[in-house]
């Protein structure tokens, strides 16, 4: 076991220069790894250079190899904050390593804009799609997202705009710390063009409000969560957020989630209501997955949820085994009972896992001969946990 670190992780800004207190001679190490900007701009020498092969994987095995030997990496910013020496430290134990951080890109984008970054979302879309953002968003929330190439900001911000967010102020902080560094101001709606490879995306959430839907504007063959039940849904999941819908059936309530400004993955295993889904989110302008087959088979294939609505087979213990696993620490999770098994599964939960039961019992006026009257609804047991 090496007694001194043998890898050192330096931090640069764009331009080359290299974080504060990196020791002297650190680039004149048998090997630098890093991006081959990086490598140019700090003037690393041929011989010594390593650029970063794609998969990265091959790159730090390349690195690993080396261990003992003294081995220099270059990194942009922080190496610490979604770097490369997060990254290695899953192979490279700590004694083993020296790390000297740069500004990150979410420091240098924050002093661009003049937020402070306390008060700020910081969240890396590098690795994740473009809709991965629609879990950040919330009315007047900042968000400061790292993305992958020059083409993600306007994919980021066409995103928004499709989530109901498109009047959102967002700027594109380009090559910031470098000599072609500049920021680009407009609204989501109208982002377009290629930015600089090295960029953060700026966000001032503003969703101008879209009403919900009605189930009579909706195609379904009857399973639909009516209007007033789906509203004190809603509330009860509180988004935004990215939202499990098992057992869909007609989309209603992740159509009202998406509008509320979330993103949602629907489970559903009738052909004839996947279907009704689709035209659903079509005639809506909704953007959404949708999961045909049994709910425990998909729910791999799903991404990870904030939220989880469970208004059908409520009373499916492997179900809901399955989705209280996958839901995250901190998460929220509903669940609609309406036949008796669902309501006796629904008071176990509640007698194990805590939260709140509500009773949700509506009427409707109805003709009775000639007169009229309030026909009772089938009441809905409601439960509703945040977990631990």
């Amino acid at each position: 076991m090496p007694a001194t670190p043998w890898l050192t992780v330096v931090g640069a800004l764009p331009s080359g220069t290299l974080a504060p207190g990196a020791p002297r001679g650190v680039l004149a190490a048998d090997a630098v790894f890093g991006p081959q900007r990086l490598l140019d701009a700090a003037g690393v020498d041929g011989s010594r250079a390593r650029p970063w092969p794609r998969p990265l994987a091959c790159g730090v095995a390349q690195l690993l190899a080396r261990r003992g030997s003294p081995t220099t990496v270059i990194a942009s910013g922080d190496p610490l904050h979604h770097g490369i020496a997060a990254t290695l430290l899953a192979d490279v134990p700590a004694h083993e390593m020296a790390v000297f951080p740069a500004p990150s890109a979410f420091s240098l984008a924050a002093a661009a804009l003049c937020w402070p970054l306390a008060d700020v979302r910081t969240v890396s879309l590098h690795t994740a799609p473009c809709e991965a953002i629609l879990a950040h968003v919330a009315q007047g929330r900042r968000i400061l997202a790292l993305t992958r190439d020059g083409a993600a900001p306007s994919q980021i911000a066409a995103a928004l705009t499709r989530a109901g967010w498109g009047e959102s102020p967002v700027a594109v902080a380009e090559a910031l710390g470098g000599p072609e560094a500049r920021v680009r101001h407009a609204a989501a709606a109208t982002l377009a063009g290629e930015a600089h490879a090295l960029n953060v995306l700026a966000v001032e959430c503003r969703s101008a409000a879209r009403p919900p839907v009605r189930a009579a504007d909706l195609t379904h063959d009857g399973c639909v969560t009516r209007d007033e039940v789906r509203l004190l849904t809603i509330a009860a999941l509180a988004p935004p957020g990215h939202l499990w819908d098992v057992g869909a059936g007609s989309g209603a309530v992740a159509i009202d989630w998406c509008r509320a400004g979330g993103s949602a993955t629907l489970f559903e295993r009738d052909p004839g209501r996947v279907a009704s889904i689709h035209a659903n989110l079509g005639a809506t302008g909704t953007r959404a997955d949708v999961l045909e087959g049994d709910a425990l088979e998909a729910l791999a294939a799903a991404s990870t949820p904030s939220h989880v609505f469970m208004g059908g087979a409520v009373g499916s213990s492997s179900l809901f085994a399955a989705l209280w696993d996958a839901l995250p620490s901190g998460g929220t999770f509903v669940s609609n009972a309406v036949t008796l098994g669902g309501e006796a599964a629904t008071l176990a939960r509640h007698a194990e896992h805590g939260g709140a039961l509500t009773r949700i019992a509506l009427s409707h006026s109805a003709p009775v001969g000639g007169l009229a009257a309030l026909r009772p609804a089938m009441p809905v047991l409601q439960w509703r946990a945040v977990k631990p």
